[in-house]
């Protein structure tokens, strides 16, 4: 038993050192992710078992060979995650918006680091399962401070963060993912809304955006009643909700109001995106992912039509890469370089060609050898990246308030 463990271990830490991309997968994609992501995710946890089971195992040579090789792996992993703390925390003091001092790792984030899916913070109050349309999918929870119990000042309305879960269109829900950003942003002030909204196969796309857009429509009527500002919005979201959040904020006026029938007059921009490993290109044009079992994924489960002839321009819709443009808000897009799920390829290609057009700040972090979804629980790499958006979001606010400020005078 002890030595099945220290080899289901072992399995977990190579996988999240070894980097291995789609096109080298295939059908294994996604058990090879189960697997790196979570020995990415649990690298200190495992490190301190995996000592633990070669000093209490050191009687079985099995064990203790296994054991020690895991330790070295996972040290590897944690290894990595701190040079990605370093070169998030240099990114982040060129810009000009935080200190590396900013980035130090104190021993409460090293506890959650250790604990990983315990994400909840003191002090924080959540109105759950609020209905944001007549559908039984349009639903959303907001965090925020309590004010009963916070030290923090209220008297103003807070900034506003959407969140937009993954799960490639068709599985997925609020309270899932990128929770450790979600109850950062709420203790530091921000009123955040996790979204839900239609999904695969049942309702195809454009079902999705519609949903992100009358969510942000129905923020923006209520924000208030909250204590949020309706003047600021941010959206971010992982995977199929980093494609939303990129979607719905390069969408023009024209093809906003085509989408939002019943609340065409609800002007549905934001003021910042953060897009985490998206997608980006629905008919792969540069040939980056190569696999038709992918087209017929969406073609099965996500798109209404195939995307030959007629359903070309729908597909096209569909993919942020086609809408690139100068009205692109602020945007921090994040990446992984070891992405086994969606290439950073992907990235790549949208940054080249978003990037010559954007006026507002638009940068693009590759996060060195992180998985899909490596923000699914407190990990370090996870805990710089997250900081480095609380910093980025923050300068955003700061930067619009002072313009709006200086509008008014």
């Amino acid at each position: 038993m002890i030595f099945a463990l220290a080899c289901v271990l072992l399995l977990l830490s190579l996988s999240s050192v070894v980097s291995l991309k789609y096109r080298q997968l295939k059908v294994w994609s996604a058990l090879y992710w189960l697997l790196a992501v979570t020995g990415q995710l649990f690298a200190l946890p495992i490190l301190i078992i995996a000592l633990s089971l070669f000093l209490t195992g050191r009687d079985q040579p099995g064990v203790a060979i296994v054991s020690a090789v895991t330790a070295l792996a996972a040290s590897l992993s944690l290894l990595k995650q701190l040079q990605v703390r370093k070169a998030v925390a240099t990114f982040a003091e060129d810009l000009g918006i935080a200190t590396r001092r900013d980035f130090y790792y104190s021993w409460q984030k090293i506890w959650r680091s250790v604990l990983v899916l315990h994400c909840n913070r003191r002090g924080m109050q959540l109105d759950k399962n609020i209905s944001y349309g007549d559908l039984a999918e349009q639903r959303l929870d907001i965090y925020r401070l309590d004010t009963s119990k916070s030290a923090m000042s209220t008297s103003e309305l807070m900034p506003i963060l959407i969140h937009i879960h993954g799960g490639a269109w068709v599985a997925g829900k609020k309270g899932q993912m990128g929770r450790p950003l979600i109850h950062d942003m709420a203790t530091e002030g921000w009123l955040v809304v996790d979204i839900e909204y239609r999904l695969g196969p049942e309702h195809r796309y454009p079902a999705m955006i519609e949903d992100v857009l009358k969510a942000i429509a129905w923020v923006k009527t209520h924000a208030e009643e909250y204590g949020g500002s309706a003047n600021f919005i941010a959206l971010t979201g992982g995977s199929a909700g980093g494609h939303l959040s990129a979607l719905a904020g390069l969408l023009d006026c024209g093809e906003r109001r085509g989408l939002q029938q019943g609340f065409e007059e609800v002007d549905t921009r934001v003021q910042a995106i953060v897009p985490f490993y998206g997608r980006y290109d629905f008919l792969d044009r540069f040939n980056i992912i190569n696999d038709p079992k992918i087209k017929q994924f969406m073609i099965d489960k996500v798109m209404p039509v195939g995307p030959i002839d007629a359903g070309e321009q729908l597909w096209r819709q569909a993919s942020p890469i086609d809408h690139v443009a100068g009205h692109f808000p602020p945007c921090l897009l994040i990446h992984g370089s070891s992405d086994c799920m969606i290439d950073v390829a992907e990235a790549n290609a949208f940054v080249d060609a978003q990037r010559p057009l954007s006026t507002a700040p638009f940068y693009f972090v590759t996060v060195p050898g992180a998985q899909h979804a490596f923000d699914l629980g407190y990990c370090l790499q996870a805990e710089a990246v997250n900081t480095l958006t609380q910093y980025f979001l923050k300068d955003c606010y700061r930067q619009f308030v002072s313009s709006t400020s200086f509008e008014k005078s």
